[in-house]
């Protein structure tokens, strides 16, 4: 009798698991997609500058040969789903997803020379009301830096391109 009791419970746990599992899909992307609406690009040789938002604004430091750039996503202003920032100075990125919505977008980041170096990056996509990643890219001073926007993780749903230089 235990052991039938016990075989039963490991079924039910076990059918409760395939079923979590097969309703757990991954976020789907926005539909429409968002667009920029704010984009805020500035040689920071006159630097320091400041930049309002509707998420947090955006302080850009002195920096010979860079150009700032953040792009601010959204479907009208200044109601935000997320931000995207290249700071010159130290080669920061800055990511947001500000809404809670089980979808954010993607950042591929690449830059001229060095045989067309890349990384993708996104915030953590946690159950907080806002999600921010910051990372030092490290690429060399006066190269373009591109960041193409995505819906999705597989790249293939474009939203908008910015570009900055370190």
């Amino acid at each position: 009798m235990r052991n039938r009791a016990i075989a039963s419970l490991v079924g039910v746990v076990s059918a409760a698991i395939t079923v979590a599992a097969m309703t757990a899909t991954p976020a789907s992307a926005y539909d429409p997609d968002p667009k920029i609406i704010q984009h805020d690009s500035q040689t920071t040789v006159y630097c320091p500058c400041r930049f309002n938002d509707p998420i947090d604004g955006t302080y850009f430091e002195k920096d010979d040969g860079g150009v700032g750039v953040k792009a601010v996503f959204g479907y009208t202003y200044p109601y935000a789903l997320a931000k995207v920032e290249f700071h010159p100075y130290d080669e920061i990125l800055w990511m947001y997803d500000v809404t809670n919505d089980g979808d954010g977008l993607y950042y591929k980041v690449s830059y001229e020379g060095d045989g067309g170096r890349y990384g993708v990056y996104t915030p953590p996509g946690t159950s907080d009301a806002w999600d921010v990643k910051k990372v030092n890219l490290d690429i060399p001073e006066g190269r373009t830096v591109t960041i193409a926007v995505y819906d999705d993780v597989k790249l293939t749903d474009h939203v908008a391109t910015v570009r900055g230089t370190a």
